[in-house]
Formats: C-alpha cells, structure tokens, sequence
C-alpha cells in the first residue's frame, strides 16, 4: 500500500497508508440494445421521410360472361415523414481541473489531461447510451418518441392509425390460462403483422410482471424444471454471462419472458406490472441516426454520436462538445403488445 499523509485530527505530520480505491460505477444497462429489436440506420437530413405501401388483396367474384370484368386496383401508399430528435451534452476542462490535482486512484501520481479527457469523454458517452436505452423503452411501453422537452411530438399509433392490443394474464387468479393467454399474445402478433417473417417473440417484464408469472400455480412447476434443467449459470446472468446485469428468462409456451431490471433513478424502464411482447428479426422497428449540426458533416449520413474537441485560442479552456441525433420508429406499433397483470 502507498504511504500519504494524513490530514485528519491536526495529523499533518503523521503517515497513513493509501488503499484502494473505491470505483462507484453504475449498472450499465442495455437489455433491449443488446437483443437487437431495433435495426439500426443512418440517414443524411434531419428529418425521415418514406412511402408506405400496403400489400392488399381481394377475391375476384364471378361473373356471366360477356359482363363487365371485376376491376383491379394499385397497392395503397401513403408518405410518412418525421423529425430526428437533437441531443446535446457540452463539458469542458480548464487548468484548475489538473493543476495540484492527484490522479484518479492513485496517490502517487498528478492527474493529466488525457486522464481527465477520457473521463469526461467516458462519462458523456455513457449519457448518450443510456439515453437511447431508455428512449427505446418508451417507444416499445408507450409508442411514442421519447422528447422530454416538446421538441417532437411523435405517438407511432396515432401515425399509423393503429390501436394497441392489451393482453391481461390476471395472475391474481389462480384459474387463470396462462398459456391460452400466451396464445392469445402471438395470435394478435400474427393477426396483426400478416405475411411478415419474424425469428421469435421476446417479451421484456418489469420484475413484478415476472415474479407473477413465474409464481403463478399454472407455471410455477414448469419455471422449476425449467431453471433446475438449464445451465444453473443462466439465471440473473446478462447474455455475455456477466454477473453485474441481474435478468432472469423463462422460456414457455413459445415466448422468451426477460425479465427487465434496468432503471434509471429506480424508475424501471418496464412500468411496474406490465410487459410488452415484440417480435424480434423484423425490420418493422428502426432506429434512425442523423447527422451532427456542424458544417463538415452537412449532408453526410449520421453516426451514432459524436464528440467534439475544441481549444480556446487562450489557452485557458478545452470544450467538449458531443451529441446524438436519434428516432425510435415503431413502423409497425400493432406488433407491440402490452401484457398486464390484474
């Protein structure tokens, strides 16, 4: 262990050995980023703009012959066009950040400014993330853009002109049908998305939604061989076998239950006794990123994010300047289904 000084009790001339320090790191959450239900574009305007074509058809009735034919028709289509929310986050360093500062962890050594550069850097890019984590759960609880200042107003099913199917499992009812509720999830998934091709149906539960249903008579045995069967490590275990991200799955009766922990503030992202089914490997839920508000990247297509460094000509500051521009589209709002618990 270092040996400092200790300041404490008028002990300035007194030795103390340095521990180690104690890092406090937020749970990095990501859940819904990371199951990939939301398929990533990037677009060069600030706004996104594109032409819905619907893909009906119709029985041809019989005629007597000589009568006038049945007439066909084009396929529908409609424009649909909407804003990219802006997200800045401005920081900066000044020499008062480094000078007689130590470093991090460490007190053997001064701070630098790469080491307080990377912190700040470090610390924006984690707000960015979280930011779109969480603007991605409201899409799929509310349907709408997440926009906490007004500056887009966006509901997808009132765009659309869809209305969102609710599915209540009454777990409070020991009678209940679990999987005939179960059946009634995928059907209005299928009902609702026609002809689409989809690779499975995840359903994201706030934790009481999952304590239910796992707790519920109808399901309580098969969630017991279910966890005594599969790789013990799996449970409360992120899907890179991370012990910091507490999710438990359950799959049963053709659905995959996640259920969500992830909060920010303990706000759950999930809403309290509540889930949501989506399907996963469609194109039906998009994450759209524009361009950055400078003049080299006008008309270019949009990253993820970015950060910019800029140095006063004084010598006296360095500005960070990062920002994200982002949309969540659900552009097809009726393959997301909410699951209650009475």
């Amino acid at each position: 262990m270092a040996i400092t000084r200790s300041f404490g009790a008028n002990g300035q001339f007194e030795l103390t050995d340095w521990t180690g320090e104690l890092n406090i790191i937020p749970n990095s959450w990501g859940t819904i980023g990371e199951l990939g239900i939301f398929q990533e574009e990037s677009v060069a305007e600030h706004t996104v703009t594109f032409e819905k074509i619907t893909k009906d058809g119709s029985l041809i009735v019989d005629r007597i012959r000589g009568d006038r034919s049945n007439q066909n028709k084009d396929y529908a289509r409609e424009v649909h066009s909407f804003l990219v929310p802006h997200f800045p986050l401005s920081d900066y360093i000044s020499p008062s950040d480094i000078q007689g500062k130590r470093a991090y962890g460490n007190p053997n050594e001064a701070d630098s400014l790469a080491a307080v550069r990377a912190r700040k850097m470090e610390r924006a890019a984690a707000a960015h993330n979280w930011t779109l984590e969480a603007a991605r759960a409201q899409a799929l609880t509310l349907g709408t853009v997440y926009a906490p200042s007004n500056t887009v107003s966006q509901d997808w099913y009132t765009e659309f002109g869809k209305t969102r199917t609710v599915v209540d499992f009454a777990f409070t009812t020991t009678t209940t049908d679990v999987i005939g509720q179960i059946e009634t999830t995928i059907a209005a998934i299928q009902d609702n998305g026609g002809n689409i091709s989809i690779s499975g149906i995840v359903v994201l539960c706030s934790p009481t939604w999952f304590a239910a249903l796992i707790a519920h008579p109808t399901t309580k045995t098969a969630y017991q061989f279910y966890t005594s069967t599969q790789d013990p490590l799996r449970a409360r275990l992120a899907a890179n076998g991370s012990a910091t991200v507490l999710h438990r799955e359950f799959f049963y009766g053709g659905l995959r239950f996640i259920e969500m922990r992830d909060a920010y503030n303990s706000v759950q992202l999930i809403p309290t006794n509540t889930a949501v089914a989506v399907p996963t490997g469609s194109d039906y839920f998009k994450t759209y990123f524009s361009p950055a508000n400078r003049f080299f990247t006008v008309n270019t297509l949009g990253e993820r994010q970015y950060m910019f460094e800029t140095a006063s000509q004084d010598g006296t500051q360095i500005t960070i300047d990062t920002e994200s521009n982002f949309v969540n589209a659900l552009l097809r709002p009726e393959l997301v289904i909410k699951l209650t618990k009475s």
